[in-house]
């Protein structure tokens, strides 16, 4: 009777936990959907070089990091002998500085002009070099602060600094365009945004920072036979270095490659098409994200949660994979179905109604491997991650060369969403096989082929309203059919919420 009566309170304090993470994620689906509403009403050649601007900032930002903010994710909770929270921060912080610094420098000076053309910056790119390693170098600060925030539990900082992250990286660079189309006014907006949060939080950041408590450096009394004194200074980052960098390093190409599957789409419509395809491609990419407000807080909570209980709670890890899955594509289906109002409301991107199923489904690839990856990092494996990341990248360059002078936009889509597909196969299957995180691969399964059913129902009958309607309505009834469980567990949550937080009579 008393571990049943535990279970609920229990099970309130995950989903709190999840929530109170999920208010950054809400309160910035706000702010995507007026950086959408700005990406409908301006015209695509108008922001199609800054958006291309910001998608590399991601993948310079991530080259600058090392994977030391994954590390420091992993290890924080795990630290080396006698090493604090502030200086495992630091030291990342110190050392991605450095390489920053040292990679902004050599690229600006000899590879602007060639590295300008693969980004796809357009003419006069190679002046933008430089301020696109800035711009990554204040991310990076951003990213490290909001990677502490979130390791010290420091909620509330942890959602304004978010949001204001996320206002930097999809909105503020976008007000300019009311005014000006000169491509500069963008990028100024975009120091601004990112030069401001870095600023505010920086020593917020130092002061919550925590510190373990220090041995005296001379306290006069004996060590015992079998303990050393705590590192400080060099010797301390060295110490931090040996742990984190062979993790980090692991991990870091996967997450520098992670943004070029959007990157390398917009450089080759560039090249193929010039900024009004990359600013049809940049609108739906961003309408397709709104598939990840289901996913709301679930990765900024998850990934600590499992590498804190993954020893005690496969079980409920697996139960959370299942309602993953079902509320992703139940929401993918609902998006396909409702589209054309999206579409009605923005005339002028009514091109993009044709390929935004498949944009779609890149999303969800995205999103769901958040729940069956985990094995490679418990393992201590993540060249299995990097390897699977590689292989979508190949893909992508593969398919939009072969795809995006033929197709156009709809190439380009198709090309993310294979690669995505790719990613996602080769993580799930050596991360499940070091960690089991899916109860019932026949039911995973099954549920993705209805989501591939759905896609193409959506592009074959993407001027066909109702039967597009009919089409995807079945396809979901039977996915919610295959997942009763899930759904009924879903509903007796949102009762519970509601008999929680409902007035009392």
């Amino acid at each position: 009777m008393s571990h049943e009566a535990k279970r609920p309170a229990k099970q309130e304090s995950f989903v709190g936990n999840v929530m109170k993470y999920s208010i950054a994620t809400y309160l910035g689906f706000l702010i995507s959907g007026a950086a959408l509403i700005i990406k409908g009403v301006l015209p695509p050649d108008a922001y199609g070089v800054p958006a291309t601007f910001m998608a590399y900032t991601m993948s310079l930002m991530n080259l600058g990091m090392l994977g030391l903010d994954q590390a420091l994710l992993r290890f924080y909770h795990e630290p080396t002998r006698g090493v604090s929270g502030r200086q495992m921060f630091l030291a990342c912080v110190r050392l991605s500085v450095l390489v920053m610094v040292l990679a902004g420098a050599v690229a600006s000076v000899f590879f602007a002009p060639p590295l300008a053309v693969a980004f796809g910056l357009g003419q006069g790119g190679a002046a933008l070099v430089p301020f696109l390693f800035l711009n990554a170098a204040l991310y990076m600060l951003v990213r490290y602060v909001n990677v502490l925030l979130r390791l010290e539990n420091d909620v509330r900082a942890y959602t304004v600094q978010t949001l204001w992250m996320n206002a930097c990286l999809n909105l503020i660079y976008l007000l300019p365009g009311f005014f000006t189309s000169n491509t500069w006014a963008f990028i100024g907006a975009a120091l601004a945004g990112f030069g401001g949060v870095a600023i505010a939080f920086w020593f917020r950041a130092l002061r919550l920072a925590k510190t373990e408590p220090e041995a005296p450096a001379d306290s006069g009394a004996p060590l015992p036979a079998d303990d050393k004194p705590a590192p400080r200074g060099l010797a301390a980052d060295g110490a931090i270095y040996r742990t984190f960098l062979p993790y980090g390093i692991a991990l870091a190409p996967a997450s520098i490659l992670t943004p070029l599957y959007r990157s390398l789409c917009l450089s080759f419509l560039a090249t193929a098409s010039g900024a009004a395809a990359q600013g049809l491609f940049e609108f739906s990419y961003t309408l397709a994200q709104l598939v990840t407000t289901v996913q709301a807080g679930f990765s900024t909570y998850w990934g600590p949660y499992v590498y804190a209980h993954y020893r005690t709670e496969q079980e409920r890890i697996g139960r959370i994979h299942d309602l993953l899955n079902f509320l992703v594509f139940g929401f993918f289906c609902c998006l396909i179905m409702f589209e054309d109002i999206i579409f009605l409301i923005f005339p002028a991107k009514s091109a993009c109604l044709r390929f935004f199923p498949i944009m779609m489904l890149s999303s969800v690839f995205a999103i769901l491997i958040e729940g069956t990856v985990y094995g490679n990092a418990i393992a201590r494996r993540p060249h299995h991650d990097t390897i699977g990341v590689a292989l979508g990248v190949a893909v992508n360059f593969g398919m939009c060369a072969w795809l995006v002078p033929l197709y156009n936009v709809t190439g380009a889509a198709v090309a993310v969403a294979c690669a995505n597909a790719a990613m996602f196969l080769y993580r799930t299957v050596t991360g499940q096989y070091y960690y089991r995180t899916i109860p019932n691969y026949g039911r995973t399964i099954s549920g993705f082929l209805l989501a591939l059913a759905a896609t193409v129902a959506g592009v074959v009958l993407y001027d066909h309203f109702f039967l597009k309607f009919a089409a995807v309505g079945a396809i979901l009834f039977v996915y919610c059919s295959l997942y009763r469980p899930q759904l009924r567990k879903l509903w007796q949550l949102a009762m519970g919420l509601v008999r929680k937080f409902a007035p009392r009579a």
